[in-house]
């Protein structure tokens, strides 16, 4: 599926806006006195607005943590690579990449091709946590698989899920004439961040951090505003 730049920013402050809206819900239900007569239906609000609130605080945390990785990239922060396919260029390879996409085995590209190169043509560029194709971001992991080929490179992911079949991710992008060397040095630079293992370790710190330390203290908290409101005896 291909995504535009501009989705991303969307789509934190969309779950930005269903968190808060979810909270503004539920801090009344919970700290208003209970009565008899609208248990149930206090009861039910409680419930499925603490439910949005948690779903869209993640959703939010997740856009907001890639919404900044391509902020930085568009400033040019961290850029490894950077280089422009032309007009032809690009009609050239977007034909080829509809044909791959139809190939048994092959899992379809996932940048937005029907971008219009126009005379400036279409600029790639690549973090370590990122590769932005026009106005085609995508956000990239540790765990990425990079392959190099004469005139292009295949970025490939999967997202693990709980139950189900893995969420997979491919970013194929043609090579600009003259600067294929740059592949190699996308991929020199993945492979040395994945020697270092450095981000990911840190990524699970702050994850353990969050579990073992923020949801106890929010559980907490909230069984102290019902023990206070008398939800809770």
């Amino acid at each position: 599926m291909s995504s535009n730049s501009f989705d991303y920013i969307r789509s934190r402050n969309r779950a930005a806006v269903i968190c808060l809206v979810s909270l503004a819900v539920f801090l009344p239900a919970l700290v208003l006195p209970r009565s008899g007569d609208d248990l149930t239906t206090r009861k039910l609000i409680l419930f499925f607005s603490l439910g949005a609130m948690l779903i869209s605080a993640v959703w939010f945390l997740v856009r907001w943590d890639e919404v900044k990785r391509l902020i930085r990239l568009r400033d040019g922060q961290g850029i490894l690579a950077r280089w422009t396919i032309d007009q032809a260029q690009w009609a050239g390879f977007r034909a080829q990449s509809a044909e791959w996409d139809v190939r048994e085995g092959v899992r379809a590209n996932d940048v937005d091709l029907r971008q219009d190169a126009g005379d400036t043509g279409i600029q790639i560029a690549v973090t370590l946590d990122g590769i932005l194709v026009g106005e085609s971001f995508h956000p990239i992991e540790k765990n990425v698989r990079i392959t190099v080929f004469a005139i292009w490179m295949e970025f490939y992911q999967f997202i693990s899920k709980p139950d189900g079949q893995p969420f997979h991710v491919v970013v194929r992008v043609p090579l600009q004439p003259g600067k294929e060397s740059l592949a190699a040095d996308v991929q020199y630079a993945y492979q040395r961040m994945k020697a270092g293992g450095l981000s990911g370790k840190l990524t699970l710190l702050y994850m353990a951090l969050a579990i073992f330390l923020g949801l106890p203290l929010i559980t907490l908290l909230i069984w102290f505003v019902a023990k206070m409101t008398g939800w809770v005896e």
